[in-house]
């Protein structure tokens, strides 16, 4: 049994609104929604954060998200989708187990989820920029390029000749 709350729901599905389910992931009806519709996507095995998928199941998650967003446009006449990741605990995470909110939105829905800008100066804004690009050449293989050994072929060389075996084949 596990102390994880999401996964505990995985459990017990029929308790909840399920709204999508496959071999993956499960979707269900947030209990206390943002707005009506607000549905939850959950990948089917435990892990805390995004980093911690695999890329297969995020693609996965992504197309799941795009089908129930479109449920939503259609069926609850929304005008617009939230797709939204809280990721980690200083993100808005509030259980060790990653899912996505796809919230249905409509004008003058109550809902906002604006946020104030920032001003950040050149040298932050430059401080960050070359932050990411070191990140940029490590994840695009710029600076460990994997490397190939190529085995050298021996090189051919003339076979001396063994005049023991030679010996050998004349014996009646």
């Amino acid at each position: 049994m596990t102390d994880c709350d999401i996964c505990k729901i995985l459990e017990n599905k029929q308790a909840f609104r399920l709204v999508h389910e496959d071999d993956k992931c499960f979707a269900i009806l947030h209990e206390s929604p943002a707005v009506p519709g607000h549905t939850l996507l959950i990948p089917k095995n435990h892990s805390p954060i995004f980093e911690e998928i695999p890329d297969d199941i995020i693609s996965h998650l992504s197309e799941i998200s795009n089908s129930i967003s479109v449920k939503l446009f259609e069926t609850l006449n929304a005008q617009g989708t939230n797709i939204i990741i809280n990721n980690g605990i200083d993100a808005g995470q509030e259980m060790p187990h990653f899912l996505i909110n796809i919230i249905p939105r409509k004008e003058g829905d109550g809902l906002n989820l604006q946020w104030e800008p920032k001003s950040v100066g050149q040298e932050e804004l430059e401080k960050s920029l070359s932050m990411l690009k070191i990140f940029e050449n490590i994840f695009s293989g710029e600076e460990y390029k994997r490397v190939t050994i190529k085995e050298e072929e021996p090189e051919e060389t003339e076979e001396e000749e063994d005049y023991t075996v030679k010996q050998l084949h004349r014996i009646p």
